[in-house]
């Protein structure tokens, strides 16, 4: 072989600052017979010879040579390259993450938050104008898809029943969350609750709370709630069967205990058929971790956990959601963004919520809030019952002290003593602003119509006249009645100001206001707490239907009623009983293996 190759190499490379002499290598395609690189002997002059290299080749010849005028240097090349991946990187993730958004959007359904004629005002804030939060939690034993059909069982196309529920309370200060459970068989009062599907209208009845879900929607459960506890109700979500196989999947199962061997079946004999009941979940003594199936059995077990009842079943659920919490709260799930997208994925898709939580944003802000509570001030207990007195073996009724429980969420009294010291904690925020003075308003200029939720007839022209007295000229009676519990102010939202002069001449509290996107003007409705005077205030009333006069303040935190049985998220070490007193007709036990 040549050696002009070679050693025009290394001259080139030397001379890297000079333009391509006539020893430089054409890197013109070989002809045929000629070795790649080799220069002929009688190859033309060094000029025309560059300008075949160039055209031949497009000027690689130049842009190899470093530093020269023909071409950009190889590192400026590469850079460029890379600039133009990281932009489609970019780009990618940007349309990625537009794809999860509106997938996750998507998969979340909604509903009216409230669908019966139970109306409680929210409780009044704080002095740092802090609110706090009532979320209704519902698991829902819906069959409608094929899925959840499977997991349940059996189709039987009857009405879903709300057979979890559960209030979360966050304090206002956002630094505790306590967690109330009723039992499915509690028998209550179900108030008037209309369908907001079908329109269908369900009178009150007397009846257990699972039964709710289907006398008008989770909008009925939230009405029951409130009509029971007197607590406003912020917002409702409801998960599937399918949903709670999902989301134990996605945070890669959830630790649970039992003190036993268990196993929930039994057999049960109806009218001579034999039937076998029981979740099917079967569990060796010890701590396991728990996903798919499993966990929805865990959820549903209640025959085989402590006394056979679904009181039981609730501290099951307990066990189950704080030991998910502390799950969803460590690292390897927050800082790991396919696991927390499984999380939301599975969650959506399961989820129902109230229209006022719709959309992945909603949602997130919420997830946000949460996460700020730490684990050692959430707290979940079970409402004190008693025995049903018309059918003591199969209901449950409130005990007189679940009053107290549910005054402490109406006071925002935290379950937990892991906050600070007694009068540590109303510091101010860093930043609370502090509100500006109320404009002045033109009474004569506000259009107000009084409308009765009561069967006093008497009221409506009290109050009229009370309000032209104080100057709202512009106050008129609407001859229809309504029925409503809890007098309200309703008001368009850019009319607040307005309104609150009204609710201010009336002596009503600012929970009263109620902004509607639908009000053309102020309406006073007055509710059955109003009292016979022409103001509000001037009736002796409070503005909460909750708990009379007389009654007794809330204990200090942690303080819960006998039979509440509590359990603090922070408690890694509880393990749930087994129900070993039940035996079959040869003596020997059911549930335990």
């Amino acid at each position: 072989m040549s050696s002009a190759p070679e050693s025009g190499g290394r001259r080139r490379r030397a001379n890297a600052s000079r333009p391509p002499s006539s020893d430089a290598v054409s890197t013109a395609p070989a002809a045929d017979g000629e070795e790649l690189g080799a220069e002929p002997a009688d190859e033309a002059p060094a000029v025309p010879r560059a300008r075949r290299g160039e055209d031949a080749s497009g000027g690689r010849a130049a842009r190899r040579a470093k530093g020269t005028g023909h071409g950009k240097p190889r590192r400026f090349r590469k850079l460029k390259i890379t600039a133009l991946v990281m932009s489609l990187v970019l780009v990618a993730l940007g349309i990625t993450g537009y794809v999860i958004y509106q997938k996750l959007n998507a998969n979340i359904k909604h509903s009216k938050l409230n669908t019966s004629d139970v109306d409680v005002p929210k409780e009044a804030p704080d002095e740092f104008g802090r609110t706090p939060m009532n979320i209704l939690m519902i698991g829902s034993d819906g069959r409608n898809d094929p899925t959840d059909c499977k997991l349940g069982g059996a189709c039987d196309g009857g009405a879903p029943r709300a057979d979890v529920q559960m209030l979360l309370h966050v304090s206002a200060d956002r630094s505790n969350a306590s967690v109330i459970s009723i039992p499915r068989d509690t028998r209550v009062a179900i108030p008037a609750c209309t369908d907001p599907k079908t329109k269908q209208k369900f009178p009150p009845i007397n009846a257990t709370i699972n039964e709710s879900l289907g006398r008008g929607g989770p909008g009925c459960v939230v009405g029951t709630w409130q009509l029971l506890t007197k607590v406003h109700i912020d917002h409702f979500m409801m998960v599937t069967f399918s949903g709670v196989v999902s989301m134990a999947d996605a945070v890669g199962g959830v630790d649970v205990c039992v003190q036993s061997n268990i196993q929930d079946e039994a057999v049960e004999y109806v009218n001579g058929e034999r039937h076998v009941i029981g979740s099917h979940l079967r569990l060796t003594a010890g701590t396991h971790k728990i996903q798919g199936e499993d966990a929805l059995k865990w959820l549903r077990t209640r025959h085989a956990f402590e006394d056979g009842s679904d009181v039981g079943r609730t501290h099951a659920q307990h066990m189950y959601l704080n030991s998910m919490v502390r799950t969803l709260k460590s690292n390897s799930t927050i800082t790991n963004p396919i696991k927390l997208f499984k999380v939301a994925d599975a969650a959506t898709r399961s989820l129902t919520v109230d229209d006022g939580l719709n959309g992945i944003q909603k949602l997130t802000s919420l997830a946000t809030t949460l996460n700020k509570v730490n684990t050692n001030r959430i707290t979940m207990t079970t409402m004190p019952h008693d025995a049903d007195p018309q059918a003591p073996d199969q209901h449950l009724v409130p005990a007189a002290s679940a009053e107290t429980l549910f005054k402490m969420v109406r006071s925002d009294v935290a379950f937990d003593k892991n906050g600070p010291p007694p009068g540590t904690e109303t510091t101010a925020p860093p930043s609370a602003p502090q509100p500006p003075p109320p404009p002045a308003v033109d009474k004569a200029a506000i259009r107000i119509t009084v409308v009765n939720g009561t069967t006093r007839t008497s009221l409506p022209s009290a109050v009229t006249e009370g309000l032209i007295a104080q100057g709202f000229t512009k106050t008129t009676k609407d001859p229809n009645p309504i029925k409503r519990q809890t007098s309200a102010v309703i008001f368009p939202a850019k009319d607040q100001v307005q309104a609150q002069a009204v609710a201010d001449a009336l002596g009503l509290p600012a929970t009263a206001l109620s902004p509607q996107p639908n009000a053309t003007h102020v309406t006073v409705q007055i509710g059955a707490d109003w009292g016979s005077g022409a103001t509000f205030k001037g009736a002796g009333k409070s503005s909460t239907p909750s708990a009379p006069p007389s009654a007794p303040p809330p204990p200090p935190a942690g303080e819960l009623p006998k039979g509440s049985s509590a359990l603090n998220a922070s408690e890694e070490g509880a393990c749930m009983k087994v129900y070993t007193e039940a035996k079959d007709r040869n003596g020997k036990p059911i549930y335990t293996w």
